[in-house]
């Protein structure tokens, strides 16, 4: 499995990406893929939420697939795909939430890597899906570090 990191970011935000990508990829029992995480500040995410999704805002999290495919499918190519992820939003969403960064930061990796597995939540029912999956995944990467 190949994690690769880019844009500026605290070597343990980093770090939590990082593993919270690799703990997803292995609950979900997809071992043996390779997707890129890129953190980007508040006017790189909101030039490609405008320029790939037509949203004018700044957003945390935003996926890129490198191929389409349906939820709970196996991958069948090893590049997954890459996430924009803009660290000051997930600290301020920390602080709103009450979570703290690193929650956070862990939350929006996993939502982005099922967003990359296919997952979605415009319809109610998929959201009802990839939230539970979420939960499980957060509960699993607790469990993990007890």
């Amino acid at each position: 499995m190949v994690i690769n990191i880019l844009g500026f970011a605290r070597k343990k935000y980093k770090m939590v990406a990082q593993s919270s990508a690799i703990y997803a990829l292995k609950f979900l029992g997809e071992e043996n893929l390779e997707l890129t995480i890129k953190f980007v500040n508040k006017k790189e995410i909101q030039r490609l939420n405008k320029e790939f999704r037509n949203i004018d805002k700044v957003t945390d999290v935003l996926s890129f697939p490198a191929t389409e495919i349906k939820a709970g499918e196996k991958m069948t190519e090893e590049y997954l795909g890459d996430m924009a992820l803009c660290l000051s939003k997930a600290k301020e969403q920390g602080k709103e939430y009450k979570n703290g960064t690193v929650a956070e930061l862990r939350k929006l990796v996993i939502h982005s890597v099922l967003h990359l597995l296919g997952y979605d939540h415009i319809k109610d029912e998929d959201y009802i899906v990839m939230h539970k999956k979420e939960e499980e995944i957060e509960k699993y990467i607790s469990n993990l570090e007890k």
